[in-house]
């Protein structure tokens, strides 16, 4: 029995951050009507005390990601009312939750607003606690608590960077604004641009999820909480591609044309990995995380084309880039929202993350099995949803960009930076006709699949909200593409060729193409009511149809994982029992395990090597009260040195 406080308490705050959210969504609608500060900006606030300096400012770019924080925020929140009530029922405590909930959002709106180091370094530190406190809400699990802390280790050593980054530049003009960087940006030498950039790289990439600094990723979101999961692959990361734009696009200015080069190949690595790693997992929550890899991926290829654009003056591809860049952003958001909360309702109905343990439960979870339908047809990037645009647009700014180019290995290099983008999506229409098939169709492979059942309404209702939100962008591409005008307004530098001259007509041709799949799926409907009796059983040989019989989660990708063994580190063990002949088969035991490569590669032996010296360091501190004098004695003789 819930108690009727603690339910209270739990609709008011969340109800709170939904009105909240909503409120914000009309506010920025009301003060961008007629304004004229997108392109400059609007500075609204700014302290300074002892040296340091808060100061905040909202333009066209930060607008945008705004919108994706606050829909994210909205969604997330309303969903978040059904989902925590069994924490309730558990006995567990939501206010750790709610606390940093809230604080998580608020350092997320400071990271966006900043327009000085410090204030970006601060509320960014408060944004990566506040998040490591949410995965590591359910602390009760030992592996939960493992992942959290995964997650905490990774998001510092990219501070670290980013602080680096940011004292460099300070000590270089004596500021921590970023309109005093970007104006001493052009009298740095080529080394320490190429540095500075190395820096952000590290440091942005690292929350962002770029290969090989992505580790953290499918630790963090198995562990969390399915609102925090969607707050985090939704919002957080587009947090730090927002930051690419501001600090690098905007800040460094025009680079090393090696810089655009890096993010496509980073870019297209991390798709094809994160792809590639999520077709073979087992893990419901572990196979979207990989998935916003592979997304963040698109995303980076896209930045990395609109910088070889901007190098080769070649205005038409860095717009579709850019273009390309903010409608897959958004795009990813609702869809990728709307999974984590399909999986978050089939984990509650299930108690299992397991899909082999799965199955059948459309019929059972019908709402919630249309809901995750709608969000795959759209992250596959399938015609004529919103994923299917963004990507084609980024397909167009690379042929163009190669088209630009009389010779070199960029001919080389940027087809098949197409054909990379080409084989990720149809590595995710595999992976995802697995997600869906292996946990919806089908018999039921356990009696917690068996006896599911649909969750409180609100779960099913929000990703049918996001879903149509998804569709309406699609439908009113006029409006999706006037929002992507604002940070576009921010970025183009000289002549630009308008957004509608950019993409021409095809979205608006999407408005037909829906139309056209609302009435096939009517005449589906209509065909499907006709309804046609089975005769008799299916054929089994004489035997009874089991769930055993079924495809496995591992066995439908099998294939991709043999021909791309190489990539995953795919290791199998089988042992056969033969009964004493070589012809009679008793039983047959099969393992199989995909390798953490990167993890076995470079993080496990760096691991080893810090604690191998630390160990070595250690021995410095014998407890000789002479060895500390002659270490005293040594560091005097070397200061006086140094100091004449």
């Amino acid at each position: 029995m819930l108690n009727k406080e603690s339910q209270f308490v739990r609709q008011l705050f969340m109800s709170l951050s939904f009105v909240l959210a909503g409120a914000g969504l009309v506010w920025g609608f009301v003060t961008i009507q007629g304004g004229n500060w997108i392109n400059t900006g609007l500075r609204f606030f700014t302290s300074a005390g002892a040296g340091l300096s808060f100061s905040w400012k909202l333009d066209g770019l930060t607008v945008f990601f705004l919108f994706i924080l606050l829909l994210g925020q909205g969604f997330s929140s309303l969903y978040s009312i059904g989902y925590l009530k069994e924490y309730e029922e558990k006995k567990k405590s939501l206010w750790p939750f709610y606390a940093n909930w809230f604080l998580f959002l608020g350092s997320m709106f400071g990271v966006l607003l900043a327009d000085d180091g410090f204030s970006f370094l601060f509320t960014w530190e408060m944004m990566s606690l506040f998040s490591f406190f949410l995965v590591l809400y359910e602390n009760e699990d030992r592996q939960n608590r493992n992942s959290a802390y995964i997650y905490l280790v990774m998001t510092h050593v990219g501070t670290v960077f980013l602080t680096a980054a940011t004292l460099f530049l300070y000590t270089k003009t004596g500021s921590f604004a970023f309109e005093v960087w970007a104006g001493a940006a052009p009298t740095l030498t080529a080394i320490q641009l190429n540095l500075l950039f190395i820096a952000f790289f590290i440091g942005l990439g690292t929350k962002a999820g770029f290969v090989p600094f992505h580790i953290w990723l499918p630790y963090a979101h198995s562990a969390a909480p399915s609102p925090v999961s969607s707050l985090m692959s939704g919002v957080m990361v587009n947090v730090a591609l927002y930051l690419f734009l501001r600090l690098v696009w905007l800040t460094l200015g025009p680079g090393p044309i090696w810089w655009g080069w890096l993010f496509l190949l980073v870019g297209a690595l991390s798709a094809i990995v994160g792809i590639l790693s999520a077709s073979v997992q087992s893990d419901l929550k572990k196979l979207l995380a990989y998935s916003t890899i592979e997304n963040v991926g698109i995303l980076g290829m896209a930045l990395g084309s609109a910088l070889l654009a901007r190098s080769w003056n070649n205005v038409w591809a860095m717009d579709l880039a850019l273009v390309a860049f903010f409608w897959h952003t958004l795009q990813h958001m609702l869809f990728k929202s709307s999974l984590f909360m399909g999986a978050g309702n089939i984990i509650q109905a299930t108690h299992t993350r397991n899909l082999d343990r799965l199955g059948g439960l459309l019929k059972r979870m019908p709402k919630t099995g249309l809901g995750a339908l709608i969000g795959i047809l759209g992250i596959t990037a399938l015609p004529p949803l919103g994923g299917f645009w963004g990507e084609l647009i980024l397909f167009q700014s690379l042929w163009m960009n190669t088209l630009n180019l009389t010779n070199g290995w960029g001919k080389v290099i940027l087809p098949l930076a197409i054909g990379v983008l080409a084989l990720v999506g149809g590595l995710a229409m595999a992976t995802f006709v697995k997600w869906f098939g292996i946990s919806f169709l089908g018999q039921a492979r356990s009696q917690m699949a068996e006896r599911a059942k649909e969750v409180h309404p609100v779960q099913y209702i929000t990703p049918f909200l996001v879903s149509s939100l998804a569709v309406l962008s699609v439908l009113w591409p006029a409006a999706t593409l006037g929002l992507i005008n604002l940070p576009l307004s921010v970025l183009r530098t000289g002549e630009s060729l308008g957004i509608e001259s950019v993409i021409g007509k095809p979205l608006i041709m999407s408005s037909i193409y829906l139309i056209i799949l609302c009435l096939l799926t009517v005449v589906v409907v209509i065909l499907s009511k006709r309804g046609v009796r089975r005769v008799t059983a299916t054929w089994n040989c004489g035997g009874p149809l089991t769930s055993s019989m079924q495809y496995t989660a591992t066995g439908l990708t099998k294939p991709i994982r043999i021909l791309f063994s190489k990539v995953l580190g795919s290791q199998r063990n089988v042992e056969r029992d033969f009964a004493g002949t070589r012809y009679s088969l008793r039983s047959l035991r099969y393992e199989g395990r995909i390798k953490e490569v990167y993890e076995d590669i470079f993080y496990r032996p760096s691991i080893r090597g810090l604690l191998w010296l630390a160990s070595q360091i250690r021995k410095l501190q014998e407890g000789s009260i002479h060895l500390y004098l002659g270490y005293l004695l040594i560091t005097v003789i070397v200061v006086l040195i140094v100091g004449r």
